[in-house]
């Protein structure tokens, strides 16, 4: 509610006011003045009602204009923020549009240039073709000699598995051989304990020459089907020497020499010298002595 209303308003009631104070000395100097007093004041009173009513409604309008006032500040408030707000992401966006046109740019740089790279890639591709197709044929090629590889394959590991059998008892027999020549060991050093005298002179019977014996642990047929490596149990700790010959034995029966190839840690590989074999046809077998003289 404006000022001038207000004042408006207050003249109005000062001079309703006045007026009612003016007619009531007026009536009461006149006649009947207890009569008219009485309708003089209901009239003012009723008045007075109606002014406090246009006074009540007009102060209803006035808050509602106020708070009317309020909320468009509000509203303005909100406006002027969504406003800054609507500024602050168009400037973003600009940017982002910015941003967006030089990746644009440069995909395009890279779609030419991964344009360029793909007809080079075209080219190689026709090249690696034709050399997939030869590689194919060569391919065929390998698979047929690779099949053969395999049916041979198989072939020696049936073999292999039969030789690594073999291999295990013939390890169980060696075994066996060394407790039994570690068995010797002990009664030859319990004879150089208590005869010396025999000890010696058999050490002198040895000292022409290292004296080597040992047993067969293995043996491998050459392709031929003949007997051609022997494996024997003796090595770098015995001081054998690659090249050295040696007689394989059984019991007092001659089979054939051996020579020493590759000497290994308790193990000597020996190539069997094929012009040695015994008349009697007898073949070498795994638990069969070897010495360098008998």
């Amino acid at each position: 509610m404006s000022t001038a209303v207000k004042i408006f308003l207050v003249v109005m009631l000062v001079m309703s006011l006045g007026a009612a104070f003016f007619n009531m000395q007026t009536y009461a100097t006149t006649e009947n003045w207890k009569r008219r007093w009485d309708m003089d004041t209901k009239e003012l009173k009723k008045e007075l009602v109606s002014s406090n009513e246009l006074l009540a409604n007009e102060s209803k309008s006035k808050v509602k204009a106020e708070t009317a006032l309020f909320a468009r500040d509000a509203l303005i408030t909100d406006l002027q923020a969504s406003i800054k707000q609507l500024e602050n992401a168009k400037t973003e966006a600009a940017q982002e549009i910015d941003t967006l046109r030089q990746t644009a740019k440069r995909k395009d740089t890279e779609f030419q240039a991964l344009t360029e790279n793909f007809m080079a890639q075209s080219k190689s591709l026709e090249l690696v073709r034709a050399r997939n197709a030869e590689l194919t044929h060569i391919t065929q090629v390998a698979r047929a000699a690779a099949f053969s590889l395999e049916v041979k394959l198989s072939e020696v590991e049936d073999d292999l598995n039969n030789a690594q059998s073999s291999l295990a008892q013939r390890g169980q027999d060696i075994d066996e051989l060394t407790k039994e020549l570690k068995k010797h060991q002990a009664i030859v050093s319990l004879l150089r304990d208590r005869n010396p005298s025999v000890y010696n002179e058999l050490v002198d019977q040895k000292a022409a020459g290292t004296y080597l014996q040992a047993v067969v642990a293995a043996v491998r047929n050459s392709p031929d089907g003949k007997q051609d490596l022997v494996m024997l149990t003796i090595g770098k700790e015995d001081k054998v020497e690659e090249g050295v010959e040696l007689i394989v034995y059984r019991g007092n029966k001659y089979i054939t020499k051996v020579r020493a190839e590759r000497i290994l840690d308790g193990m000597a590989a020996c190539r069997v010298l094929q012009d040695s074999w015994n008349k009697d046809n007898l073949q070498v077998q795994q638990g069969d002595l070897a010495t360098n003289r008998l």
